[in-house]
């Protein structure tokens, strides 16, 4: 029991001796994707795009020791998702799904003194605002629209797993640049299922957009749901304060 005291008493010493906090700002550019099987299994009739998103926000990190610490963050993410495809053999179009999220991830971090680091952890997005638009070619009024609110269909929160890494490059002895790459893969639905009552009374109203409405259609245009995965990838940067370094560092 004593050794078990003391080895507690160490660790804490330790800890003690270790603490730092870092608070700072990020910003990250990625390419975002609503993947479905229901829209995969469309053909030429509807396509995924490449599209990209953005997202940036506030972050608190508590390092223990000299290399493990927890954060967490306070992020306004968006995440986008453009299409093509035919509406008939004469007629295409273009759309767009534009999904906005309040995100929280909690991480786990490590970094390294060569200025690696690694994070690791949940993200919790929870839905802001979706605008959906979509353009006909030729032009056909009755299916262009522009600015419509399609929150219908959509999931209200996608918890995520998000993880990254790079490099932190020491400006001063208390400011920090990162820059790496980040990953957010989401393990809850981002669409909601519908009872095909309500799917067809949102249809009527006009209220939903592309992702939500082929969640509910398969290839042949019967109701069947699949879930639909946000998924999302890119360069993260981040600009950090370092606080209450420990004192050997801050002597360099």
């Amino acid at each position: 029991m004593k050794k078990i005291i003391w080895l507690l008493a160490a660790m804490a010493i330790s800890s003690v001796s270790f603490a730092q906090l870092e608070i700072g700002v990020n910003g990250n550019l990625a390419t975002t994707w609503l993947l479905n099987n229901n829209v995969s299994d469309q053909g030429e009739n509807l396509n995924p795009v490449f599209s990209t998103g953005f997202a940036g926000g506030v972050l608190g990190t508590f390092f223990f020791t000299s290399t493990i610490g927890v954060g967490a963050e306070l992020n306004f993410s968006s995440v986008n998702q453009k299409y093509d495809g035919n509406i008939t053999d004469q007629m295409s179009f273009d759309a767009k799904d534009a999904v906005n999220y309040f995100q929280v991830p909690i991480l786990l971090k490590l970094k390294t003194p060569s200025g690696f680091y690694f994070e690791i952890g949940p993200a919790l997005n929870f839905l802001s605002s979706a605008k959906g638009e979509a353009q006909s070619s030729p032009a056909d009024p009755d299916f262009d629209y522009s600015g419509r609110n399609i929150k219908t269909g959509l999931s209200t929160s996608v918890t995520g797993l998000l993880f990254g890494f790079g490099g932190r490059f020491p400006v001063t002895q208390h400011l920090v640049i990162t820059a790496g790459l980040r990953f957010d893969y989401g393990l809850t639905d981002a669409t909601e299922e519908q009872t095909q009552t309500e799917f067809t009374q949102n249809l009527l109203d006009e209220n939903m957009g592309v992702a939500a409405t082929f969640a509910h259609l398969d290839q042949q245009s019967n109701f069947s749901y699949e879930k639909t995965t946000m998924v999302t990838g890119g360069i993260q940067i981040g600009l950090l304060y370092a606080i209450g370094k420990k004192q050997k560092e801050e002597s360099k």
